[in-house]
Parts: structure tokens; sequence; C-alpha cells
């Protein structure tokens, strides 16, 4: 399929999917902390993510084509954070753009933590 037919239907994804965990975080505010077997099989399911901070955190470093979809990456991902009520850590070097989610709603990840990273993955 063309590329160009399948990013307006991406980018609809990836709005539902900012949506949900909008209704998510104003719905349930406390969470419980993921023990560290389903953390595991979280990250099964999640490239490129690991934890960081002895598993109180996600990292990901996302590698964008150029310093345009990189600044448009992290604008994206603060929008979405802002929405949600919560903005991860963002660096960006030239194209290198670092998320780290750690929304400290319980000390640990959880549930929250891993589909925000989805959602972050979708919009790379």
């Amino acid at each position: 399929m063309n590329q160009s037919v399948n990013r307006p239907v991406g980018q609809l994804t990836t709005k539902l999917k900012a949506e949900r965990i909008q209704e998510k975080l104003k719905a349930e505010r406390i969470q419980e902390k993921l023990k560290a077997e389903r953390i595991q099989q979280r990250l099964a399911m999640l490239p490129g993510w690991q934890t960081a901070r002895e598993e109180s955190a996600l990292r990901r470093v996302f590698v964008l084509p150029t310093i345009r979809a990189a600044t448009l990456f992290v604008s994206l991902v603060a929008e979405i954070g802002e929405g949600a009520g919560f903005i991860p850590v963002i660096r960006m070097h030239y194209l290198e753009v670092t998320l780290v989610i750690d929304t400290d709603r319980k000390e640990g990840l959880t549930d929250l933590d891993f589909d925000l990273a989805e959602v972050f993955n979708l919009c790379a």
C-alpha cells in the first residue's frame, strides 16, 4: 500500500489511542504498580523500550529521518502528554529523541505508562 494512504489512517489510530489514554488517566488517577513479571510481558510487546531507574520508568531513544520529523515528533508527544495530564522527559539531540516515562503515580510502572509508550511508538 502507498504510505501516503496509510498516513491518515495511522494518524487517526494514534489520535484514538491517545484519547483512550487521556480518558484512562482522568478516570483512574491511581493505578496498581506492576509486578516484575507483568513488566516483562508488557516490555516484550513494546519494541525499543527498556526499563530505567530500577524498573520505575520506561526509556526509549527514537531516531527520526530528518530534523523536521524529530521536532514534529517532539511536538506530538508533548501534545499527547499534555492532554493526558502527563508529559514525559523529552531530550532531543539532532535526529535522536529520548523519551522517559515516569508518571510517579505509584513509584513504579503501571499499565498506563506502557499505554503511553505504545502511543508514542505509533507517533514515530
